[in-house]
């Protein structure tokens, strides 16, 4: 028998009605989704999320968000519609400035969350940071074992070669047209990729880059410029007289100019883009099936993490996070381990602290999300379950309460050390002796895949505390996450990390 505990960032939002925490892959997708800034994620990524505030380019390798829309499309342009293969998969060829994004993603997938699901979400955050259209998210995306056929059509290819890659993709040619538009509102011709249309010398922004429209926004720029004849699309007007790489000019021009004429209007370009650009992002095997849309739930609990403290008592941390921000009085409440309500005031806690939410995403959506942290001592009888009081309405996880389902073997960081190796302190209730207590640690390579499981030990150096004992073990592997077993009178009692926190590259 399996018992579950669910540890550290577990984050809940609305998928269908029914929903109920926790649900590991939802709860990842929603949290990077909706919060960007997240517990366990190294700093890093956090400033790479920031760059993409104004879609200015970055480095040498031009705007982050054009790169990685332009990275999902060649995932996503392996996909034959014909025998369902393919599609956004993480089985890109990766070569040249594609290494970038694909570097840019590498710090999230996880054993729920595929690289493709990161991939997908990198779209959705490009696009609305930079202006554009909210795209619809779903996940459950699963990551091929190796890499596909290329998909995507070279500028100097014809017309018709260009409406069979895009027919094979699962688009028609007036979607072909419109898509190519999407995708080159941002971005631009780069100089090592096309050194006969951008020699050196000829730069924007300091960098080795000419803008498809000039601006670095997503907007229809790129669609009202070739319309009036004042584009500076390189792959329209080409260079000295040289239309072999006039590829735009092909697609856009492909039906007489009438899908363009239709995007002159923002509304419509904005509309379009955020439906091909989630039909893009929705391109997968035949055999894969998506989740519904991932939408915010009002209520969302993140960072549940039970542990003993320093001070021989259990201390439960958490955060919750409401969609307003208005004054509100929040308060936690829970039950024993034996489910039994405490006396009034003993078993609850208000915030140690609030701090608001901001990212493009909400402020598209006109939220304004605030999060609230607790961390409070409990009696040594534990937890069963927990909930929340706000403004004198109760927040139960939809009836059923959010529910500790053991303590007997639980993780604790504060013990937790990272020098040449990592050691893993782990606490195993002292009313029991267990038989094991180990670990299955999960390392990222091309994929992320279980490795050895690692032994702990009863560690003598650390006194009991809080009615629990301590055992350790190291690993010395790198960049990993892990679950943690205890195995007591038969039973195996598991603390399971649905999170997407890795171990040394960013410990807390």
């Amino acid at each position: 028998m399996i018992v579950r505990f669910i540890q550290l960032l577990v984050f809940v939002q609305l998928v269908r009605g029914d929903y109920h925490w926790p649900s590991p892959l939802i709860d990842q997708l929603e949290g990077l989704l909706y919060e960007g800034k997240q517990e366990g994620l190294p700093d890093r990524v956090v400033d790479l999320l920031a760059q993409l505030n104004g879609c200015i380019p970055q480095d040498n390798n031009g705007s982050t968000a054009a790169e990685w829309i332009r990275f999902a499309y060649h995932d996503m342009a392996t996909h034959n519609i014909d025998d369902g293969t393919g599609g956004l998969d993480n089985s890109i060829n990766v070569g040249g400035d594609l290494e970038a994004a694909m570097f840019d993603f590498i710090d999230f997938p996880n054993k729920y969350l595929f690289y493709s699901d990161v991939t997908a979400i990198g779209v959705v955050l490009a696009t609305v940071g930079c202006g554009g259209p909210v795209v619809a998210l779903r996940g459950g995306r699963i990551d091929a074992s190796s890499a596909g056929p290329p998909g995507v059509p070279t500028p100097d290819q014809s017309l018709d070669d260009f409406i069979e890659s895009f027919r094979k993709q699962g688009f028609t040619q007036e979607e072909m047209i419109a898509l190519v538009a999407c995708g080159h509102t941002v971005g631009g011709v780069h100089n090592p990729d096309f050194p006969t249309l951008v020699p050196p010398g000829n730069i924007q922004f300091e960098d080795n880059i000419v803008l498809f429209d000039g601006t670095p926004q997503f907007d229809n720029a790129i669609v009202t410029q070739y319309l009036d004849g004042t584009t500076d699309d390189l792959l329209v007007i080409g260079a000295n007289g040289n239309s072999t790489l006039s590829s735009d000019l092909r697609v856009f021009s492909s039906d007489g100019n009438v899908t363009m004429q239709s995007l002159a209007s923002p509304e419509n370009f904005a509309s379009t883009c955020a439906t091909l650009l989630g039909r893009m992002i929705d391109t997968v095997p035949s055999n894969v099936t998506l989740t519904d849309g991932i939408q915010p739930l009002p209520v969302k609990v993140a960072g549940v993490q039970l542990a003993p403290g320093q001070d021989d008592t259990l201390v439960l941390n958490l955060t919750l996070r409401l969609l307003s921000n208005t004054a509100r009085q929040v308060t936690l409440h829970w039950a024993d381990r034996d489910s039994t309500t405490c006396a009034s005031g003993t078993c609850s806690a208000s915030p140690t602290n609030s701090a608001l939410v901001t990212t493009p995403l909400v402020g598209a959506l006109g939220l304004s999300p605030i999060k609230y942290t607790f961390s409070t001592p409990i009696a040594d009888t534990s937890i069963g379950t927990f909930w929340f009081e706000v403004d004198g309405q109760v927040e139960n996880n939809g009836g059923s309460g959010y529910a500790i389902e053991q303590d007997r073997v639980l993780f604790v960081p504060g013990r937790s050390t990272l020098g040449a190796s990592f050691t893993i302190v782990a606490a195993v209730r002292n009313d029991s002796v267990p038989s094991r207590v180990y670990i299955n640690p999960y390392q990222r390579d091309t994929i992320v895949i279980r490795t050895a499981s690692v032994n702990l030990t009863l560690d003598a150096s650390i006194p009991p505390a809080a009615g629990y004992n301590f055992y350790s073990g190291s690993v010395f592997a790198q960049d990993f996450t892990f679950d943690l077993f205890a195995e007591i009178d038969g039973m195996i009692y598991e603390e399971e990390f649905r999170d997407t926190h890795w171990i040394p590259s960013e410990f807390s």
